[in-house]
């Protein structure tokens, strides 16, 4: 085990076949491009007859993609960590406490870009799918880390990511769960949302069929 100084995130590494390698602090994993966990967490709800996803806005304070429309939840898993232990992140996030029995798993998605944070970032992501219904006014937003959170209708992401329309406007919440909570309305084109387009695509689509009941669920 590596030894690291109090707060610094530690993180398991793997090699290209998904070996364990040992653990590393998380700036020098970015800095040497090393495989490591992360968790993703798309939450779904009908407003109205109307699926939609929750969307979050991340910081403009963020190293990695500032200003950007996200998934609803995403982190790192540190070291030790299962898949399904980054159900925090969602509480950490959001202020949702999901029960992990109600986090559905569409699998493991390998990622390499430049995130911002280092040289080269490489990512063994387990994503999920969460239904929850509460408004997007019960949400409480880790400032540090999500700016608003919005609801964005299934039927108009896939429009806009398809090319059929150039923006669609979303109605949300910015600084939720604090005094300076604020609706907000926004326009947005698909270089506001956070780089995969096909990624993106495959989320809305297994949205679409979560809600439906529809199956098989996979990324």
């Amino acid at each position: 085990m590596t030894d690291s100084a109090p707060g610094v995130e530690m993180l398991d590494i793997f090699d290209d076949l998904g070996r364990h390698l040992g653990i590393k602090p998380r700036d020098a994993v970015h800095q040497s491009g090393d495989w490591h966990k992360v968790f993703h967490c798309q939450i779904v709800t009908v407003r109205d007859g109307v699926p939609v996803l929750v969307l979050q806005r991340r910081s403009n304070h963020k190293a990695a993609f500032p200003g950007l429309l996200d998934l609803s939840a995403a982190g790192h898993l540190a070291a030790g960590e299962g898949p399904l232990d980054g159900v925090r992140e969602l509480a950490e996030e959001l202020g949702v406490r999901a029960n992990r029995g109600d986090l559905v798993l569409l699998g493991e998605r390998r990622l390499i870009d430049d995130s911002g944070e280092g040289l080269l970032n490489k990512e063994l992501t387990s994503v999920f799918l969460l239904r929850d219904d509460r408004p997007l006014v019960d949400y409480v937003l880790q400032t540090a880390e999500v700016d608003a959170v919005f609801d964005a209708p299934i039927e108009h992401l896939l429009a806009l990511f398809a090319g059929d329309i150039t923006h669609m406007d979303l109605v949300g919440v910015e600084h939720a769960g604090s005094d300076a909570a604020t609706e907000v309305s926004v326009r947005v084109s698909r270089v506001d949302f956070v780089p995969g387009e096909s990624y993106w695509v495959n989320l809305f689509i297994m949205c679409e069929r979560l809600l439906r009941g529809a199956r098989p669920l996979a990324i």
